[in-house]
């Protein structure tokens, strides 16, 4: 039994690693998987991130790792998907870190799984499990760091769905936990400035993208939140379902970037 399986809280299904969604992928997702084994997404993504070092030179991705690395104990990767999330450069900071990488999807952990494991020095403290993290497999107080990159603002199921997995990260979160997530968001500014058709079609059908998409994190009771902006960036020539609507109606997003370090 690994580290974290101590701290579950119900039954599971053993296959690989604990099941708490089903073996098989959702309908909706068997087209994304079977890309992500056939094309070897992790595999190269690895390869580029770790062997080819192209995370070495990414400033603000070695300061959350460094963090994220030196807080230390139970860390469990949320959402990690084919890039791993911050998982590959907290290995750069310590190799030895125990780390849990989930995700919804279970090829997913499959794959990242057999990366580790088909590796001549694998990383010694792994672990791994695939649940939805809306529906969190751990006992309150259990965890000492969950980071998430990425995570937060591509949860399924809109808004509701988000503030349950906000809700569920700070349950499971040890007090004196850290948190640590990124997100992409349209400041009110850039919003009030877009053509009012603009405005409210975009709100309508893309809430999880604005500034009031994290309202509940506020009430969530945080002792201590620290957070640094990285960047601003436009979709104005980005090749995205969201890019084409925005050029349908004659304007971009100008996004504002963040990372959130949040101490229960």
């Amino acid at each position: 039994m690994n580290l974290f399986e101590k701290h579950f809280n119900r039954t599971y299904t053993m296959h690989e690693f604990p099941y708490f969604v089903p073996f098989e992928e959702l309908e909706y997702n068997l087209e994304y998987a079977k890309s992500m084994v056939d094309e070897a997404w992790i595999y190269h993504r690895w390869r580029s991130d770790i062997e080819h070092g192209s995370l070495k030179s990414s400033g603000h991705l070695k300061e959350e790792a460094t963090r994220i690395a030196q807080h230390g104990g139970l860390i469990l990767e949320i959402c990690a998907g084919p890039g791993g999330g911050f998982m590959p450069a907290v290995l750069l900071q310590d190799y030895q870190a125990h780390i849990m990488i989930s995700d919804l999807c279970p090829t997913v952990v499959r794959e990242w799984q057999k990366l580790f494991m088909n590796m001549k020095n694998p990383p010694p403290n792994m672990a791994y499990a695939a649940f939805d993290v809306c529906d969190m497999p751990f006992e309150d107080n259990a965890l000492d760091v969950i980071s998430g990159s990425g995570a937060i603002v591509n949860i399924e199921g809109g808004a509701g769905s988000r503030d349950k997995a906000l809700k569920e990260i700070h349950r499971v979160l040890k007090p004196g936990g850290l948190l640590v997530f990124d997100f992409s968001y349209v400041s009110e500014a850039h919003y009030d400035a877009l053509p009012e058709a603009a405005r409210h079609a975009l709100k309508s059908r893309y809430p999880q993208l604005f500034w009031d998409a994290l309202d509940i994190f506020d009430e969530l009771g945080y002792a201590e939140t620290e957070t640094l902006m990285f960047s601003e960036y436009n979709n104005e020539n980005d090749e995205s379902t969201l890019a084409d609507y925005c050029r349908s109606m004659g304007v971009s997003l100008t996004f504002n970037n963040f990372t959130n370090f949040c101490i229960k």
